[in-house]
C-alpha cells in the first residue's frame, strides 16, 4: 500500500517539477494576425491531417525574427532588456525587463505587451539608422540620457544589423 502511493505521488510531482525546469521565456500564446486569408490558411491546415515536423511560429508580421534592446540610463546598468526571438523550427521566446518602469515580463505576458510596440514600427533593413534609433527610443521612452543603446535585429529576410547610440 505505501509503495502504491508514492508511486502516485511521484507522478503528481513529476509534472511540476517539468514545469519548473522550462522556458519561462517561452511564448505559449503567440499574437495573431486577425485576416481571413491568415484564418482560412489556419483552417485549412487544422482540417488535413498531414503531420509536418516544423514548428512555424512566424505568425506574426513584425519585419523581424530576432529583437536584442538593451539600455543603460543615468544611474542604471541594464535599465532596459528587451529580447524577442521568433525563428521558424524554434519556439516564439520574449522578455521584457525596464527597471525605471518596474516591468520584468516573460513568455506570454511580455509577448503581449511587445506586440503593441512591435506592431508599431515601419522600419525594415534599408531604413537609416537614426530612424530606426529613433522609432526604439520613443516607443520604448528612453529617455535622452540612456547610455549605451544597443539594439540587434535580425530581420525576416536573414538581414541582420546592429544599431548603436
Amino acid at each position: 500500500m505505501k509503495k502504491r502511493i508514492l508511486w502516485i505521488g511521484s507522478f503528481m510531482i513529476l509534472p511540476l517539477l517539468l514545469v519548473a525546469c522550462g522556458d519561462n521565456d517561452e511564448v505559449e500564446n503567440p499574437p495573431q494576425n486577425d485576416t481571413g486569408e491568415e484564418q482560412q490558411h489556419q483552417a485549412d491546415e487544422n482540417s488535413t491531417n498531414v503531420t509536418d515536423n516544423t514548428d512555424t511560429n512566424t505568425n506574426t508580421e513584425y519585419g523581424f525574427t530576432k529583437f536584442d534592446l538593451e539600455a543603460d540610463y543615468e544611474d542604471t546598468n541594464d535599465a532596459l532588456d528587451v529580447d524577442y526571438e521568433n525563428e521558424e523550427k524554434d519556439k516564439m521566446e520574449a522578455s521584457y525587463r525596464n527597471k525605471s518602469q518596474d516591468i520584468d515580463l516573460n513568455g506570454d505576458q511580455a509577448m503581449e505587451e511587445l506586440d503593441s510596440i512591435f506592431s508599431s514600427f515601419n522600419f525594415d533593413e534599408s531604413t537609416p539608422e537614426e530612424e530606426v534609433l529613433n522609432a526604439i527610443t520613443e516607443a520604448f521612452n528612453i529617455p535622452e540620457e540612456a547610455q549605451n543603446l544597443e539594439l540587434e535585429i535580425e530581420f525576416s529576410d536573414g538581414t541582420e544589423k546592429e544599431y548603436r547610440k
